[in-house]
């Protein structure tokens, strides 16, 4: 997972991966399957897009910059994979981050420090 999240803004090295897990190539895809019940691509996406709304929710890089950091090329393909994963557009994300700026930040979030939940720091509920 981390030479994933080192490597994001690159084309993914499935070969080097494998290398550094010890493992065939075919037996890297079939046991990230077999226990995170995604495939490498799959598992690989959502870091970007995890890492994409880290970046949105800082809101000094473009959304080009943003697409670049994360590896894509194509920022219309970012664009369209992003609203695919998160439901709404990059720019409609950084606007609802920017609506309610404690939400990236919010301590007790329960993904990646993206979204709240229900409690808050303090509460006993």
């Amino acid at each position: 997972m981390a030479f994933v999240r080192r490597t994001l803004h690159e084309p993914p090295d499935y070969v080097q991966l494998a290398r550094l897990a010890n493992l065939s190539y075919c037996q890297l895809f079939r046991l990230c399957k077999l226990h995170l019940g995604l495939s490498l691509q799959q598992l690989v996406e959502r870091e970007r897009i995890a890492r994409a709304k880290r970046l949105l929710a800082l809101n000094h890089l473009s959304i080009k910059e943003v697409a670049a950091q994360v590896g894509y090329a194509d920022q219309l393909y970012f664009s369209r994979r992003f609203q695919r994963a998160v439901g709404v557009s990059p720019t409609q994300f950084r606007a609802d981050q920017l609506a309610n700026p404690e939400t990236a930040l919010h301590p007790y979030s329960y993904y990646m420090g993206l979204a709240t939940t229900e409690r808050t720091y303090g509460s006993s509920v």
